[in-house]
């Protein structure tokens, strides 16, 4: 198990945490190579899928020192200590669930509850979320996240929904701390024709604009 700063580390170390949504447990050890054969080192697996514990507790167990596998789409508690307990290192929401963050904190999890406006950011805070996830990033906008973090430059911020290879270098350079990405990056039908060469291909692409990106920050 990870020390907690450790683990924090680790999630934004490439920039990039892909969002894995409703993938098959059969194809999630080839997936999930693909991804890291790509640069990415935090892995999200959504809750919302009757194979999704199970994936956590599989990539958990086979990625162990290579990745950071979390769950997502995490709503209450009970989702969150269920979680944990098949393995889950950080834990994140669409929406600011205090339940969720307690749980994770409770446990020396990374908890990163979902927001959209200034008073959830703070609230989020106060809670005791280690990063945010601003959702949806292609709602809101750049702009918006340049906005935010102008007043809350203290907070991690983790724009995710919408995010591609072509915005995410202006995301990182108007303060996020890394980015969500989920269906541009995990192609489905790459995976159904077996091209997972195609989503090592776009994980690589990611992680290098976002690491081109931090570097024109500095």
């Amino acid at each position: 198990m990870l020390a907690k700063q450790r683990l924090l580390d680790k999630i934004l170390e490439n920039g990039v945490i892909a969002v894995i949504r409703k993938v098959p447990l059969e194809q999630i050890d080839q997936l999930a190579h693909s991804l890291i054969a790509g640069g990415v080192t935090a892995l999200e697996v959504t809750v919302d899928h009757p194979d999704a514990y199970a994936a956590i507790q599989t990539l958990s167990r086979h990625f162990d020192g290579q990745a950071v596998i979390g769950a997502g789409t995490v709503l209450d508690a009970e989702s969150a200590k269920l979680a944990i307990q098949h393995g889950a290192q950080f834990l994140l929401s669409p929406s600011l669930h205090p339940e969720v963050i307690r749980t994770a904190l409770r446990y020396g999890k990374v908890a990163v509850p979902g927001v959209m406006t200034p008073t959830e950011i703070i609230q989020a805070v106060q809670l005791g979320a280690d990063l945010v996830k601003v959702f949806p990033a292609s709602a809101l906008g750049v702009k918006y996240i340049k906005d935010v973090k102008s007043v809350f430059s203290h907070v991690p911020m983790i724009p995710t929904g919408g995010v591609d290879a072509e915005n995410a270098s202006a995301f990182v350079q108007a303060g996020a701390a890394a980015v969500g990405v989920g269906g541009n990056l995990i192609n489905k039908q790459a995976m159904a024709e077996g091209k997972y060469e195609q989503i090592t291909k776009l994980a690589r692409q990611l992680v290098q604009t976002v690491s081109r990106a931090r570097e024109e920050q500095r």
